[in-house]
């Protein structure tokens, strides 16, 4: 399986991670969560389209967007498969 493919799959369980937090938290971070999850579908498709481009070392943000809500944070499923995109973007996509 090639990088890109790799970086979608573990996009994807962000996105049902993202889908499970709705459910346990308050109506302020469902609708953070609505917005982080735009942001993660934009990702996708721009991995889709080729348009992404490698990481160069650096990281996509998709830990930071969770870090900003301790309450988030504090949800471990989320938040590893966060760290997993940003880990693995930084570390293994820094040529296609």
């Amino acid at each position: 399986m090639d990088k890109s493919q790799n970086l979608l799959e573990k996009l994807y369980l962000l996105v049902q991670e993202i889908d499970k937090a709705k459910e346990i938290v308050d109506e302020e971070k469902v609708q953070y969560l609505c917005n982080y999850e735009n942001r993660i579908e934009n990702l996708i498709k721009r991995i889709q389209d080729g348009t992404l481009p490698p990481s160069k070392g650096g990281i996509i943000g998709t830990m930071r967007g969770i870090s900003e809500y301790d309450s988030l944070a504090a949800i471990k499923e989320l938040y590893d498969a966060a760290a997993d995109v940003d880990l693995f973007y930084s570390k293994e996509c820094q040529s296609w």
